[in-house]
Protein backbone atom coordinates (compact mmCIF):
# COMPACT_ATOMS: atom_id res chain seq x y z
CA UNK A 1 0.00 0.00 0.00
CA UNK A 2 2.73 2.27 1.02
CA UNK A 3 4.23 2.00 -2.48
CA UNK A 4 0.67 2.59 -3.92
CA UNK A 5 1.24 6.06 -2.58
CA UNK A 6 4.39 6.65 -3.89
CA UNK A 7 6.65 5.56 -0.86
CA UNK A 8 10.02 4.31 -2.06
CA UNK A 9 12.89 2.55 0.39
CA UNK A 10 15.15 4.05 2.44
CA UNK A 11 18.84 4.18 1.48
CA UNK A 12 21.36 5.32 4.32
CA UNK A 13 24.04 6.18 0.90
CA UNK A 14 24.35 9.06 -1.32
CA UNK A 15 23.87 8.00 -4.60
CA UNK A 16 25.14 9.61 -7.71
CA UNK A 17 22.41 11.67 -9.74
CA UNK A 18 22.44 10.24 -13.03
CA UNK A 19 21.88 6.65 -11.25
CA UNK A 20 18.97 8.31 -8.80
CA UNK A 21 17.38 9.50 -12.20
CA UNK A 22 17.38 5.81 -13.64
CA UNK A 23 15.73 4.58 -10.43
CA UNK A 24 12.96 7.63 -10.84
CA UNK A 25 12.24 6.36 -14.13
CA UNK A 26 12.40 2.58 -12.74
CA UNK A 27 9.70 4.12 -10.18
CA UNK A 28 7.19 5.31 -11.98
CA UNK A 29 3.94 5.00 -11.01
CA UNK A 30 3.03 4.59 -14.68
CA UNK A 31 4.27 1.31 -16.01
CA UNK A 32 4.50 2.74 -19.50
CA UNK A 33 6.84 5.44 -18.49
CA UNK A 34 9.62 3.57 -17.17
CA UNK A 35 11.79 2.20 -19.50
CA UNK A 36 12.06 -1.18 -20.77
CA UNK A 37 14.75 -3.55 -20.90
CA UNK A 38 16.61 -2.29 -23.84
CA UNK A 39 16.56 1.49 -22.98
CA UNK A 40 17.45 0.22 -19.27
CA UNK A 41 20.55 -1.21 -21.03
CA UNK A 42 21.13 1.50 -22.71
CA UNK A 43 20.83 3.96 -19.80
CA UNK A 44 23.02 1.48 -17.81
CA UNK A 45 26.12 1.04 -20.56
CA UNK A 46 26.52 5.03 -21.08
CA UNK A 47 26.86 5.24 -17.24
CA UNK A 48 29.47 2.11 -17.26
CA UNK A 49 31.70 3.30 -20.32
CA UNK A 50 32.15 6.74 -19.18
CA UNK A 51 32.52 5.55 -16.00
CA UNK A 52 36.17 5.82 -15.78
CA UNK A 53 36.31 9.29 -18.03
CA UNK A 54 37.55 11.66 -15.95
CA UNK A 55 35.64 14.32 -18.33
CA UNK A 56 32.54 12.63 -17.86
CA UNK A 57 29.34 13.79 -15.59
CA UNK A 58 28.92 10.18 -14.09
CA UNK A 59 32.34 10.18 -12.93
CA UNK A 60 32.37 13.33 -11.13
CA UNK A 61 29.49 12.17 -9.22
CA UNK A 62 30.81 8.94 -8.14
CA UNK A 63 34.04 10.58 -6.89
CA UNK A 64 31.73 13.02 -5.21
CA UNK A 65 29.06 10.40 -3.45
CA UNK A 66 32.38 7.85 -2.70
CA UNK A 67 33.85 10.53 -0.80
CA UNK A 68 30.92 11.34 0.95
CA UNK A 69 29.92 7.91 1.53
CA UNK A 70 33.54 6.94 3.06
CA UNK A 71 32.31 9.47 5.88
CA UNK A 72 29.60 8.07 6.81
CA UNK A 73 29.08 5.73 9.42
CA UNK A 74 27.50 2.65 8.26
CA UNK A 75 25.97 0.28 11.08
CA UNK A 76 26.17 -2.29 8.25
CA UNK A 77 27.94 -3.39 5.48
CA UNK A 78 26.67 -1.55 1.51
CA UNK A 79 27.21 -5.08 0.18
CA UNK A 80 27.50 -8.30 1.79
CA UNK A 81 30.36 -10.70 1.26
CA UNK A 82 28.13 -13.67 2.08
CA UNK A 83 26.22 -14.75 -1.41
CA UNK A 84 24.94 -18.21 0.42
CA UNK A 85 21.11 -18.47 1.47
CA UNK A 86 20.43 -21.22 3.77
CA UNK A 87 16.85 -22.36 4.29
CA UNK A 88 15.63 -24.28 7.21
CA UNK A 89 12.56 -26.20 6.91
CA UNK A 90 10.20 -28.47 9.33
CA UNK A 91 10.15 -31.51 7.87
CA UNK A 92 6.79 -31.76 8.46
CA UNK A 93 5.76 -28.61 7.52
CA UNK A 94 2.89 -27.93 4.89
CA UNK A 95 3.39 -24.83 1.93
CA UNK A 96 0.38 -23.96 0.14
CA UNK A 97 0.25 -20.79 -1.72
CA UNK A 98 -3.05 -18.52 -1.83
CA UNK A 99 -4.54 -15.97 -4.11
CA UNK A 100 -4.21 -12.65 -2.74
CA UNK A 101 -6.40 -9.52 -3.26
CA UNK A 102 -5.79 -6.59 -5.00
CA UNK A 103 -8.96 -5.34 -5.65
CA UNK A 104 -9.02 -2.08 -3.00
CA UNK A 105 -5.50 -0.96 -3.74
CA UNK A 106 -5.07 3.36 -4.05
CA UNK A 107 -4.54 4.22 -7.38
CA UNK A 108 -0.55 4.43 -7.90
CA UNK A 109 1.58 7.58 -7.57
CA UNK A 110 4.89 8.39 -7.85
CA UNK A 111 6.65 9.92 -5.13
CA UNK A 112 7.08 14.11 -4.54
CA UNK A 113 10.08 16.14 -3.76
CA UNK A 114 8.39 16.25 -0.51
CA UNK A 115 8.89 12.24 0.06
CA UNK A 116 12.50 12.52 -0.98
CA UNK A 117 12.02 9.31 -1.80
CA UNK A 118 12.43 7.81 1.87
CA UNK A 119 15.46 8.95 2.69
CA UNK A 120 17.40 8.61 -0.53
CA UNK A 121 19.85 11.32 -1.15
CA UNK A 122 22.03 11.74 -4.52
CA UNK A 123 25.11 14.16 -4.50
CA UNK A 124 26.25 16.26 -7.34
CA UNK A 125 25.28 18.45 -10.42
CA UNK A 126 23.33 16.64 -13.65
CA UNK A 127 22.84 18.81 -16.66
Amino acid sequence: MKICNGLRPKSNYKIPKLIFDIINQCWNADPLKRPNSSELYQLIYVLWTNRNNANSVIYGQVKKTDEINKKLSFSLPLISSDTSISYVTHPQAVYTSKLLDFKNLPEPKNADDNDNLLGIEYSGKHT
